[in-house]
């Protein structure tokens, strides 16, 4: 069994992400994920449960597609489920997991608004004795049952290798995401990875760098038109942590006359994303498949509701407790790929995103 250290550690302390769904009756261990999974089915005369999904937000796609299956898989095993929106308020989230809990949900499965701060959530449902699922994203210093989510350092390293194919040399941004969300750390740790060796020869020089707080768009844009204003004709390649920042950076581009002159990544494999790759403006995004994530979910939650212990291959020390870590792999997309990877597994329509009538 193998840890994940995680070398860039966010000086506060994180809060436990949740997230539950629950078990197809005939669910076996999900292809893609990294697990030694293989769950019984779910004995007849079980009683019905009741998973309190609590999210952190609903802005950018990628968050609405998780709501999606997770409350279609749900509704397909006959189970009762509460989302809540939280809006990128961690006040907000607390209130509604205490409501969840005083309702009298079975799990907890968390996204959580603040890696450190909603441990305050994950705290009430430890108390109330309510198992908890950090989803995709990990809570800190407390105590959760499983982390499950992606390769997060793989979404950095394959984002910094396309980048450093593309642009070997040169002046880069970096747009992290916010750093109350721990996945922020780890794809940046999967950047620098990649990258340092090649600042520390000087063949790449990193312009500016910068954290978004609460991953808004909006802030994104400010920041890279700001950079292309002070730093004019210095800019060569642009590495977003997703995709909603990717349209910020590309936006700003776009108003200085430099779109498809300055190389720009992203990740969520969002529609947006897609249609900018097949346009030429975007050059990568990375595709999570999400289907996997709640399958895997689904599993662990099947696990947790018959009281066994979870099976697992790996840790993430999560600064208290080395936490059960679930992974599924990640895929690089380019113009290349995209019809062989996010369409034909249905992520996305081919008439979206070539914007072609059905």
């Amino acid at each position: 069994m193998s840890t994940v250290s995680e070398k860039f550690t966010p000086k506060r302390s994180i809060g436990c992400l949740c997230c539950l769904l629950i078990c197809s009756l005939l669910c076996g261990t999900i292809a893609g994920c990294t697990s030694k999974n293989d769950f019984a089915p779910v004995p007849s005369g079980t009683k019905k449960m009741t998973i309190g999904f609590s999210m952190a937000t609903l802005k950018e796609d990628r968050w609405l597609r998780d709501r999606d299956i997770f409350s279609a898989k749900a509704k397909q095993e006959n189970i009762d489920v509460i989302v809540t929106n939280a809006n990128n308020d961690i006040n907000e989230q607390y209130r509604q997991v205490k409501s969840m809990i005083d309702k009298g949900i079975d799990l907890l499965v968390m996204v959580p608004q603040d890696c450190e701060r909603s441990a305050y959530c994950v705290q009430l449902a430890n108390n109330a004795g309510i198992p908890v699922i950090s989803y995709d994203r990990l809570v800190r210093n407390c105590k959760v049952d499983a982390y499950v989510s992606f390769d997060n350092v793989k979404v950095g390293q394959l984002q910094a290798e396309e980048l450093l194919k593309k642009v070997p040399t040169g002046g880069y941004l970096i747009l992290n995401g916010a750093k109350s969300d721990n996945n922020s750390t780890m794809y940046h740790q999967g950047y620098f990875d990649k990258l340092q060796p090649s600042v520390l020869d000087g063949k790449i020089k990193i312009i500016a760098e910068t954290w978004v707080q609460d991953w808004l768009r909006e802030n994104a844009y400010s920041f890279v038109s700001e950079q292309l204003t002070h730093n004019a004709g210095q800019i060569n390649a642009i590495l977003a942590a997703n995709d909603s920042l990717a349209w910020g950076a590309i936006d700003a581009l776009s108003e200085a006359k430099l779109t498809k002159k300055v190389i720009v990544v992203g990740h969520d494999a969002d529609l947006a994303a897609c249609q900018r790759i097949v346009d030429g403006t975007q050059d990568l995004t990375i595709y999570k498949p999400i289907d996997k994530l709640v399958e895997k979910t689904v599993e662990i939650c099947r696990t947790l509701a018959q009281k066994k212990k979870i099976s697992y291959e790996q840790t993430i020390n999560n600064g208290a407790y080395d936490v059960p870590y679930l992974m599924c792999d990640v895929i690089p997309v380019t113009i290349d790929n995209i019809d062989a990877t996010v369409i034909k597994d249905g992520f996305q329509l081919k008439e979206d995103v070539y914007r072609t009538s059905k």
